[in-house]
């Protein structure tokens, strides 16, 4: 044996048999293939990146477009409410004095009628008492 230990060096072409070599090739390979997959799925996931930061930036947008016309529609609903309300107070009080004097007039027409047929009923008798005198 040779004192020079640098000749020979576990891992040399030499000393790996060639089934072994097949298989650290088919390893190099396969390392090499997921290698290129994970590159391809990297690139697709920045591209991914890139069109959802287009969306937000295009839904940012618009949402800046719309909030103003939906700031205006919800003051105007506000709007609408209280005035609503108001109508309502106003039409309550209105058709409250429109009762009142419904039922006055008729209250009145009642006690009208009353004394109308009284004095028709009055009248009657002082007719038949003057037919009765009346040969």
């Amino acid at each position: 044996m040779s004192d020079d230990l640098t000749q020979k060096l576990p891992g040399d072409q030499e000393s790996i048999p060639t089934q072994d070599n097949d298989r650290i090739n088919v390893l190099i390979n396969a390392v090499q293939s997921l290698s290129s997959a994970v590159q391809s799925l990297s690139s697709d996931i920045q591209e991914i990146k890139v069109r959802i930061e287009m969306l937000e930036k295009i839904v940012s947008e618009r949402s800046f477009d719309t909030k103003p016309i939906w700031e205006r529609a919800l003051a105007e609903i506000a709007a609408t409410r209280a005035e609503l309300a108001e109508t309502r107070a106003e039409l309550r009080a209105e058709m409250k004095d429109g009762f009142r004097m419904l039922s006055l007039k008729i209250e009145l027409l009642n006690e009208d009628s009353l004394t109308l047929r009284a004095d028709q009923r009055q009248l009657e008798r002082r007719v038949d008492t003057l037919e009765s005198k009346t040969p």
